[in-house]
């Protein structure tokens, strides 16, 4: 018989059923806390994992959005979002130390972090749907009345 983790557990039974319009993969659910699954142990290990969205107000994902971390070794990654919006990290690629420095930028539109991220690589953490005080608001990259191309279906 083995070990079980009943705060994972409970963590993964609150992020609810998976969509059925949207299989397992890159694309599915979107603005949730990725690394509560992909650990190793449920789901392939993401180091850090996020969706971005259009604006704070919106729940219009963003593709190719291009994310740049920096650690605290000053190691820098980039990597970019995917039609959902999702971006994600493997350890074999970028493992950061802590804290870490994030930006993203997409047509010219660039929004830096003001505060560093401290330890938790799952952007949804702090970042959920609503700002509140436990709470950030979506991870967003217009803050004024622009556009951008659409490059998604």
């Amino acid at each position: 018989m083995g070990c079980t983790n009943p705060l994972q557990e409970d963590a993964i039974a609150a992020l609810g059923p998976e969509s059925p319009a949207i299989p397992l993969g890159p694309l599915h659910r979107a603005g949730q806390p990725c690394l509560v699954c992909h650990d190793g142990a449920e789901a392939t290990e993401l180091t850090v994992a996020g969706t971005i969205y259009e604006r704070v107000d919106s729940t219009k994902p963003v593709p190719d959005v291009l994310v740049h971390l920096v650690d605290a070794r000053g190691t820098a990654y980039v990597t970019a979002t995917n039609c959902a919006g999702n971006f994600f990290v493997r350890p074999g690629d970028f493992s950061p130390e802590y804290p870490m420095r994030v930006a993203i930028e997409r047509e010219g539109f660039r929004q830096e972090m003001e505060s560093p991220v401290n330890g938790e690589g799952s952007c949804a953490v702090c970042h959920a749907t609503k700002p509140g005080p436990r709470s950030a608001g979506r991870v967003f990259l217009l803050s004024v009345a622009a556009t951008l191309e659409d490059r998604c279906p």
